[in-house]
């Protein structure tokens, strides 16, 4: 039998009914592993919920084959300092019988590899997202942590036997590796539907008839990385041109984005819709008419993917892999407003449709089958070099 461990920091979640959920790490994310592993330990953060997933608009994770291996939020400075030794034990006890060895991202994966190299364990690497930038916008604390995962990370990546990066260059001049490397994105679009086009372009053509522009994002809204607060600015500079309303979708707090609202006088025009299921966000994207998203941080964000799969206009931040996904003249410098109402006036001048058009032809690019065979074929490398094609 062979035995993986899949080692991240992204949260999942534990219902009232004991069950484990997710919009992010999925049944579907996991099934990539398991056609290399008979069965799979997932090392990370878990967090209680005081309701069902259903109602918490999780996805229940429910695969026989994978185990969950419980850490708490090792971030909170309290928790580092008291149980990080233990809980590093705990991870080496578990990684002891496991064949291969998968780390992505945050305290967990880098903990993971320094255990992987000191047992002689050649480990996978997956380049997801630039390190300084999560940690530093993220919050004071994550200023002082940015220049420790940075430099943690990039060992992490250089001294892996096998990456794959998420980008197509952007991660590999950040992260470079002596190991094997591929590149795929981690998206997860299924049949892309040729109707999305179509209902898109009469979209467009009836949006002169509008009153309003709807702009939506969707992402954690607790999270001032994720730069919703840059587009609220916006909006106030652009409402003697444009009626906006933005809608933003995604769990957290709403405490600052409301008071940004609030400050700008555009309560009533800026609309929180809460998490929604993975299916939620493709309906609620067909309802929008321009996807904005002005992070301060990404690797290669599934959201625009997502988005441009259902041939929405498109404008992003130039940060991560933003700029291999959308038109240079739809990208802003992340977190300069004054660019960003720039862009927007440009953008809405421009024509609409043809921008439909290049997004959804440029989302087929992510594809399940495509990256799916890619990502297969370098597991299955991995795998072949682990046990020396004894599988």
């Amino acid at each position: 039998m062979i035995k993986g461990i899949f080692c991240h920091y992204l949260p999942l979640y534990k219902d009232i009914n004991g069950s484990y959920c997710s919009t992010t790490m999925t049944n579907d994310l996991f099934a990539r592993y398991l056609e290399v592993c008979d069965e799979l330990t997932v090392a990370t953060r878990v967090y209680n919920l005081n309701t069902t997933a259903e109602k918490a608009h999780q996805e229940v994770l429910n695969l026989p084959a994978v185990k969950i291996l419980e850490f708490p939020n090792l971030s909170n400075p309290k928790i580092f300092l008291t149980q990080y030794l233990k809980h590093k034990k705990r991870l080496a006890e578990n990684m002891r019988d496991k064949n291969l060895i998968f780390v992505r991202g945050g305290v967990i994966a880098v903990m993971a590899a320094g255990i992987a190299l000191k047992m002689n364990k050649p480990y996978f690497a997956e380049a997801a997202g630039y390190a300084w930038d999560e940690y530093w916008n993220y919050s004071l604390l994550g200023k002082f942590l940015a220049p420790i995962m940075e430099l943690n990370s990039r060992k992490v990546i250089k001294n892996a036997a096998f990456v794959l990066y998420v980008t197509e260059k952007w991660l590999q001049a950040k992260y470079p590796t002596n190991g094997i490397s591929e590149f795929a994105s981690d998206v997860v679009l299924n049949e892309i539907d040729e109707d999305a086009l179509k209902n898109r372009l009469v979209k467009i053509q009836n949006m002169s008839a509008q009153n309003q522009i709807v702009f939506g994002t969707t992402g954690g809204i607790g999270n001032k990385a994720k730069g919703q607060h840059f587009f609220i600015q916006a909006m106030d500079r652009l409402r003697d041109e444009f009626n906006i309303r933005y809608e933003l979708t995604g769990g957290g707090n709403d405490e600052f984005l409301k008071a940004q609202a609030q400050k700008y006088n555009l309560t009533d025009k800026v609309i929180f819709n809460g998490e929604l299921t993975h299916e939620e966000v493709f309906k609620w994207l067909d309802s929008i008419d321009v996807y904005i998203q002005p992070s301060m941080q990404e690797g290669l964000s599934r959201a625009v993917v997502e988005a441009l799969s259902r041939a929405c206009p498109v404008i992003a931040s130039s940060t991560g892999g933003n700029p291999e996904l959308v038109n240079s003249n739809c990208i802003f410098k992340r977190g300069d407003v004054n660019d960003l109402v720039r862009v927007i006036k440009n953008f809405m001048a421009e024509d609409l449709k043809l921008q439909a058009e290049q997004n959804f032809n440029h989302a087929k690019n992510y594809q399940a089958n495509k990256l799916d065979e890619r990502r297969r074929k370098f597991f299955k490398r991995y795998r072949d070099f682990v046990t020396g094609g004894n599988s």
